[in-house]
């Protein structure tokens, strides 16, 4: 794709209405990664409303649509998941969200993982693509907040943070804001990349413990 061609494209598209073949005939035909994070950045920073999806959120769904109807992948029988078909597209997507997009991809994974609670199994969909120390070290360090919050004998302040992270519309029931729920949901995710990946300099098993 040439300069013109990329400018066109670039300004015809906003990633944060644009639907999932806008958005993958995107990534798919630039060569250039870094043009494609920019615009993903570009339509989040004119997203003002935070109940809105912005372009970051859209360019996560995506991501969940496209491993959904991809192969199976179970590394253990505690893991069942799976992993995009095309394999070109599933190193592009990784390489966006760890170099490209980091750091702002951060909090919008962290969002996507807390708000996920009534089909865990997805989250793992997302962690495998994740291979950056910086977005693993703020899940690890988002679980630790999550855990501290559990014995917290105040009910508003014990589920504060969760719903900080998730940002829910303020009429969601504070049930769905759970920081054990959360807390459960972020060490099974942590433990599938410690599969998948070294981390013992970010965490161990022990330090994802929830009990001695």
């Amino acid at each position: 794709m040439d300069n013109y061609e990329l400018k066109k494209d670039l300004e015809s598209i906003q990633l944060d209405k644009a639907d999932f073949l806008k958005i993958e005939k995107l990534i798919r035909e630039e060569k250039n990664l870094e043009s494609v994070a920019e615009l993903i950045l570009e339509g989040s920073y004119h997203s003002v409303d935070i109940f809105k999806k912005d372009s970051i959120d859209r360019f996560l769904d995506f991501i969940i649509a496209k491993v959904r109807t991809g192969s199976y992948y179970i590394p253990t029988l505690a893991f069942p998941t799976r992993r995009m078909s095309d394999q070109e597209l599933e190193d592009k997507i990784i390489k966006l969200i760890n170099v490209h997009l980091n750091p702002e991809v951060i909090f919008p994974i962290l969002k996507y993982f807390a708000r996920n609670i009534k089909d865990s199994d997805k989250n793992l969909y997302l962690a495998y693509l994740i291979t950056s120390d910086d977005i693993i070290s703020a899940i690890y360090e988002t679980f630790l907040l999550f855990k501290k919050d559990i014995f917290s004998p105040d009910p508003e302040k014990r589920v504060l943070n969760v719903k900080r992270i998730q940002q829910f519309p303020p009429t969601v029931d504070t049930s769905a804001s759970s920081p054990l729920d959360a807390v459960c949901r972020f060490k099974y995710i942590l433990e599938f990349i410690a599969i998948k990946q070294k981390v013992e300099h970010i965490y161990t098993a022990d330090k994802i413990k929830l009990s001695t």
